[in-house]
């Protein structure tokens, strides 16, 4: 779900259930194991009902071949969290959220294990902070909703589940456990800041339920590639990204079944919606590379539970060998504004699907929903790509096969927030100089150093806000979305501070205003030509930040977007609704008749003064997952929910076209649309706390930055019933 706090650059409302995979790595070998497989472990949740987050920081999870072995006992083997995602790999942790993975399992890690059959796995969290709770807001008051609550876990055994054979393992084959994790609520906090206390419960789940495997052959011509180079992998992307959720080495074989080196056969388990009987599906796209072997891609149908797709070795993944290995590099800039570097540009390699039979040289140009990103670099805080790599993994763009003269070259994807897509013609180099990183043409001119320029916009303008008590800030944000979408396009790279001085920039009207002056880089290109705007506040509250804010959200519909380095500058509004104020936390609830997992809600806000002929002023704020997966244990609810500032909101609901079709490959992803009329929901406002004159005296301090001007504060939230859509 996209939240209030964090910006989620381009989002786009497709498959609701990809967000909630995690990047897999492989970990190393055991120290002096000299048998070892490779064990893959997922997470599937289980949470207590009237939560907005249900959050567990993981370090690790430990796996033992004695049913009773003590948490310090010896043989233990350890998946740990991926290094880089929380931290260094001696510190690293995952959170995982038990609400968003309640459809299909979070894929935690893969790492070698020492062979053996196991029978005892434990759940590691991080021992000062092992999660937090945020509940959506209470019926009754006992303690105020959408705040981080954090937990105490009571599991004075440690978060284990043990059974005789568990699961086993055999040498360099992949191994899959996949674990429900169940949490009880023993007792609440007694309000804000307190812990709740809870149980944690194991539960092996029965993994042709919740995933599917993948299986196919790579031929390689050529001689084996030397040692110190990238290893010949196969990765397993959310389809149309470069977001890959787990790969996997190619292993040798001996016979026509599983080439010999340097190709191989591989197999990956991967997620896989359902359910079984009802099956929904899930969209991969492969990528194969290293090896100094030729790239290969494949999109794939959708894949079921229980079942396994076997990509036809006639038609995908034969490459070429013994390739020389150029780079790519260069920079990028703003074509707008003279000097300015991107930092944090994302620069993909895109190629066909090997299903595609003699594409054209432009066909990742002009159908790049169609092409497989094989690679991919960032900018560093300079402009330059790619980023340094390691000596055990270098930067895939330092690898990169030299292309035959006569060969198409390759396509180059480069977005950033805030500027159009550029697709560029790229050659690799040899060289270590700026003049031997690869060369570029754009727009079918001629091939030259990779340094290339980027197209943005402008549009200025101010949201009126009641400025904060004296001694107090707030944090106003604004977001850019296509208009009639939720595909953020651009946020602000820092927050618009604003304080309790009135005289530093008046709006009037409205009266009692400050104007949150901003001036945001959007596409110019977009096709759908405008803009809808939204500006949300990054509140407080006892000092930390809070997750959802108490400040309302204001909303401008249909901003018409600028000409290349233009600016559009729109009127300040002057409807009390585009006003951003405090009124406090709030949260609906409701239920969804009969969904498939590629449905979803989209929570919006009218825009109650749009421009003459704007037939859609809904703008799109966030969006909740359905949550209607049956497991063990675990009843369906098909519920959503959402955290918002109190308010008048739209509910819409949205679904997946086109859905999934058994054995159907998709040109593209699928994206969601609206089903049905929007339905009004108010939240209604928490009764103030508080006052100039409280008792008992000394006055009460206002716990939020998000306080009134007569010196109160919003109380406990209300939840709103939302219809049954």
């Amino acid at each position: 779900m996209k939240d209030f706090l964090v910006h989620r650059t381009a989002l786009r409302l497709t498959l609701p259930f990809i967000t909630v995979f995690c990047l897999l790595l492989v970990g190393a070998v055991p120290a002096g194991a000299a048998k070892v497989s490779r064990v893959e472990i997922g997470i599937v949740g289980a949470p207590p009902a009237n939560f907005q987050n249900v959050q567990l920081n993981v370090v690790s999870v430990r796996i033992n071949s004695k049913a009773s072995a003590a948490p310090n006992a010896g043989g233990w083997q350890k998946i740990p969290a991926p290094p880089g995602i929380g931290g260094s790999s001696s510190n690293a942790e995952l959170q995982i959220d038990l609400n968003s993975s309640q459809n299909i399992p979070q894929l935690f890690n893969t790492s070698n294990v020492r062979t053996d059959t196991y029978k005892i796995a434990q759940l590691v969290l991080d021992t000062n902070n092992p999660g937090s709770l945020i509940p959506n807001c209470p019926a009754s008051p006992t303690g105020d909703g959408c705040l981080a609550y954090p937990i105490q876990v009571n599991n004075p055994n440690g978060i284990t589940f043990s059974a005789s054979d568990l699961f086993p393992t055999s040498t360099g084959n992949l191994a899959t456990l996949i674990l429900q994790v169940s949490m009880t609520i023993n007792k609440i906090p007694s309000g804000p800041g307190g812990a709740y206390a809870v149980t944690l419960t194991l539960m092996p789940v029965t993994t042709t339920t919740v995933t599917g495997n993948i299986t196919g052959q790579v031929k390689v011509s050529g001689t084996p590639p030397p040692s110190k180079i990238r290893k010949l992998m196969v990765a397993a992307e959310v389809i149309g990204t470069n977001t890959v959720i787990a790969s996997a080495p190619i292993k040798a074989g001996t016979g026509t079944n599983c080439p010999p080196s340097p190709g191989g056969c591989f197999t990956l388990t991967l997620p896989a919606a359902g359910p079984p009987g009802a099956p929904f599906g899930t969209l991969y796209d492969l990528a194969v590379s290293g090896g100094a072997a030729t790239y290969a891609s494949e999109r794939l149908p959708p894949l079921i539970p229980g079942q396994t797709i076997a990509v036809d070795p006639t038609k995908s993944f034969s490459l070429t060998g013994n390739q020389t290995l150029g780079n790519i590099t260069g920079t990028v800039n703003d074509a707008c504004v003279a000097g300015k570097t991107i930092v944090g540009a994302t620069l993909q390699l895109l190629i066909p699907p090997d299903h595609i039979v003699k594409p054209a040289a432009n066909f990742c140009i002009t159908s790049p929903e169609q092409c497989i990103s094989v690679a991919t670099a960032n900018t560093d805080p300079t402009g330059a790509f790619p980023m340094p790599g390691s000596v055990s993994i270098p930067t895939a763009f330092a690898n990169v096969p030299v292309l035959a003269k006569t060969a198409n070259p390759y396509v180059m994807k480069v977005t950033a927030p805030g500027y159009d897509p550029l697709f560029v013609q790229v050659r690799p180099g040899t060289g270590t100089s700026k003049k031997g990183g690869g060369t570029c043409s754009v727009n079918g001119g001629a091939f030259k150093i990779c340094n290339l320029s980027m197209m943005t916009g402008f549009i200025t303008g101010a949201f009126p806000i009641v400025p904060p008590n004296p001694g107090q800030t707030a944090l106003v944000q604004v977001f850019a979305e296509d208009h009639g979408t939720n595909n953020i396009e651009s946020a602000l790279p820092m927050g618009i501070t604003v304080t309790s001085n009135l005289n530093v920039t008046n709006c009037s009207p409205p009266s009692g205003t400050v104007c949150a002056n901003f001036k945001l880089n959007v596409p110019p290109s977009i096709p759908i030509g405008a803009f809808d705007l939204f500006a949300s506040t990054t509140d407080h509250y006892q000092g930390a930040t809070d997750p959802y804010q108490g400040h309302s959200i204001a909303v401008i519909s249909d901003v018409p977007a600028p000409a290349a380095c233009a600016t559009t500058t729109i009127a300040t509004p002057t409807d009390p609704s585009q006003v951003i104020t405090c009124v406090g936390h709030g949260s609906i609830t409701g239920m969804v008749a009969n969904p498939n997992l590629g449905e979803s809600v989209v929570l919006e806000k009218l825009d109650l003064a749009p421009p003459m002929m704007d037939d859609n002023p809904e703008v799109q704020i966030t969006n909740s997952i359905v949550q209607n997966q049956p497991q063990p244990g675990n009843t369906p609810t098909s519920r959503y929910s959402f955290c918002a500032p109190a308010d008048t909101y739209e509910l819409q609901k949205f679904e997946t076209f086109p859905t999934p079709e058994p054995s159907v490959v998709p040109s593209a992803a699928p994206t969601a649309s609206p089903a049905d009329a929007p339905i009004s929901v108010t939240i209604p406002l928490p009764p103030n706390a508080g006052g100039p004159s409280p008792t008992p005296t000394p006055a009460l301090k206002c716990p939020t930055n998000c306080s009134h001007p007569d010196g109160t504060c919003p109380g406990i939230c209300n939840n709103a019933q939302g219809p049954q859509l």
